[in-house]
């Protein structure tokens, strides 16, 4: 049995997150309660730590098929490696947020 592709679940999430903000932004949904706040906050850091993982396995492979032996792919590859240490840090933000919500 192959693997699957893995690039389907980012998809699957943008899309979600689009949606909650066109939601937001159109008034079919508004933050109306402390706890759908605080939920949201949590799943933003679970999202969040699991971007920053997957970054770092994109990376891991792009090294491993090869594409990081020319100038572009080794900028490709700082680039997303940058993308998964601001992932870290927005979770890392996300968790001090959510310790200061009661």
């Amino acid at each position: 049995m192959a693997p699957h592709n893995p690039a389907q679940h980012p998809k699957i999430a943008a899309d979600a997150l689009s949606r909650m903000v066109q939601d937001v932004r159109s008034g079919r949904a508004e933050w109306a309660h402390p706890h759908t706040v605080r939920q949201a906050v949590d799943d933003l850091t679970r999202l969040s730590d699991a971007m920053a993982t997957a970054v770092q396995q994109m990376t891991a492979a792009l090294t491993q098929l090869g594409h990081g032996s020319q100038p572009h792919q080794r900028q490709s590859a700082a680039a997303l490696h940058m993308a998964g240490q601001a992932a870290t840090t927005a979770a890392t933000q996300l968790r001090l947020a959510r310790r200061g919500m009661h």
